[in-house]
């Protein structure tokens, strides 16, 4: 196993940055809500879990006007009520999300893609048995990932449903990217490698979303994906304190959280096997929002080690081979 990054919440992501898109959210959402914040019709409805589909749940906390449950049945955790699909595809439509990509994502690009990205794409790689694999990441954004895995040799593909990310992508790297809805999409090809980066925890449907995934996977090809967890130790301190964290939650962007059960569950269903199941959080400096000194930091970070370690990272990275 790759030993994991340290990273520090604050290279990757400023202070003042995490506040000001926090802050730049919550404005936009105050139209989803009347004025006492009970969610508008409009906006919301009423929905089972979106991943094993069970009716029960209950209420855990509430953040920002929104009420997070947990599925009786298979743990995760979701918006309920949940926002309607009109409404999540306005925030790529007009340019809502990019908001986020130009304030927290393109600043960083340096650390992203010749850490994190290469990180990604070693550990892909050391499951593979083809050299030079064909690669689709759907949600790709500004296609830094996909570049990395370009420069390997590979043959890559992308799907984003931000009409930007086509242009910067062709004209930065070169590379072809389909605007669009994944789920709306037809794709004539099988690949080796489909990757979803934080992108299932945006959707109405995941479990479909994964399922078409599947389908465009050769045999023994790899799925990777990264979602926030709701087993995390950031989760587990929002029930007892709650508060408003200025990332995990996004309240509005993420509207599901994968319970490691539901992960298992997924796989077996899909007829996927494990090749791991990894945390990776900044759950301690997300809940202290301080800049420290860097004895202190060095030492949060050695704690957030350990929470990765035991799988009580604030996001799962996931790994499954299609036995299919």
């Amino acid at each position: 196993m790759l030993t994991k990054i340290k990273l520090d919440l604050f290279k990757l992501k400023p202070k003042e940055d995490l506040i000001g898109v926090y802050e730049f959210f919550k404005k936009k959402s105050e139209k989803w809500f009347s004025k006492s914040f009970k969610p508008k019709d409009k906006y919301f409805f009423i929905s089972d879990c979106p991943l094993c589909f069970n009716t029960d749940s209950q209420e855990v906390y509430k953040v920002d006007g929104f009420s997070y449950h947990e599925c009786c049945s298979c743990q995760s955790l979701y918006t309920k009520p949940h926002l309607r699909q009109s409404v999540l595809e306005s925030l790529y439509s007009d340019g809502t999300y990019q908001v986020y990509q130009d304030n927290l994502v393109k600043t960083s690009i340096n650390l992203r893609k010749g850490v994190l990205e290469e990180r990604k794409y070693t550990q892909i790689e050391s499951l593979l048995n083809n050299d030079l694999p064909s690669l689709l990441d759907i949600g790709c954004g500004g296609a830094s990932f996909l570049d990395v895995c370009k420069q390997k040799g590979w043959d890559v593909e992308g799907i984003d449903p931000s009409p930007s990310s086509q242009t910067l992508a062709l004209e930065k790297y070169n590379i072809n990217v389909q605007h669009g809805d994944f789920s709306q999409l037809k794709i004539d090809k099988k690949f080796d490698v489909i990757t979803l980066w934080g992108v299932l925890e945006h959707m109405s449907d995941p479990v479909s979303a994964l399922k078409k995934a599947v389908s465009l996977l050769k045999k023994d090809g790899i799925l990777a994906f990264e979602v926030p967890s709701a087993d995390c130790f950031l989760s587990k301190y929002l029930r007892k304190y709650n508060f408003s964290p200025t990332r995990y939650i996004e309240s509005g962007r993420h509207n599901i959280f994968f319970s490691k059960k539901i992960i298992n569950d997924i796989a077996e269903k899909l007829v996927l096997e494990v090749q791991l199941i990894e945390s990776n959080g900044l759950d301690v400096q997300t809940i202290l929002l301080m800049e420290l000194d860097q004895k202190t930091t060095d030492n949060i970070l050695n704690i957030q080690d350990v929470l990765n370690d035991l799988l009580l990272g604030d996001h799962y990275r996931v790994f499954l081979r299609n036995k299919g």
